[in-house]
């Protein structure tokens, strides 16, 4: 019996092709950089990522306008990807999250933000996916000398890490800066397991490797 293909709807129908490219400047934008965000195989979006420096962002006022208007089509791509699969969100006092239960609505998402990023307006400026790993966990608080075995090992599925940055007033127009404390929001794709070697312990634990790594 031939499978019957063409009755399914493409994820193109999921996931409307004009919000896969960004907005263009009519200007040079030296401060964005333009980045491919996959979403399966065979399909990405688009979105501007700024340049950050040890001062922070340089954004000119025409680079804000840009993120500021691109803002609502890559909040319905990630809005779609999170009805699907939920996100994870982890503050960073947050501890036993294991259980967490994923959020299924962009707004809980943006409020969770607020709240625990202490963000103000916040703006996607950054989705990392990352592929499935197997990741060697060590103990930081020993010195690590010579060759010492990972005190555990984690089996990471794939996912995408969402980094919010906030959008602040400055006088008339607005600047961008870093949100004001760690958070976590992942789009996973399965629970990450990690298994201590000594115990042989088996547990879900969540995390967010750029996040917790970010200055």
């Amino acid at each position: 019996m031939a499978m019957l293909t063409s009755q399914y709807l493409p994820l193109s129908e999921f996931i409307q092709s004009e919000l896969l490219k960004a907005l263009r400047a009519k200007r040079a934008t030296p401060n964005l950089t333009l980045e491919t965000v996959p979403i399966d195989h065979n399909l990405s979006f688009e979105l501007w990522t700024p340049k950050w420096t040890a001062q922070g962002s340089a954004c000119t006022p025409l680079e804000i306008e840009l993120l500021r208007r691109d803002r609502p089509r890559v909040m319905r791509v990630l809005s779609k990807m999170i009805w699907l699969m939920g996100a994870v969100c982890v503050g960073e006092y947050d501890w036993d999250v294991g259980d967490r239960q994923p959020l299924y609505d962009w707004d809980g998402v943006i409020d969770f933000v607020r709240r625990e990023a202490q963000c103000v307006n916040p703006i996607v400026t950054r989705v990392i996916f990352n592929p499935h790993k197997i990741i060697p966990i060590y103990d930081k608080s020993r010195k690590q000398v010579g060759k010492i075995l990972p005190q555990a090992w984690e089996i990471s599925p794939p996912h995408w890490s969402i980094i919010f940055d906030d959008l602040v007033p400055d006088g008339e127009n607005f600047r961008l800066q870093q949100a004001g404390e760690w958070v976590s929001v992942d789009i996973w794709t399965g629970k990450p397991m990690r298994r201590e070697v000594r115990s042989g312990r088996f547990y879900v634990e969540y995390h967010d490797l750029y996040a917790s790594d970010r200055d």
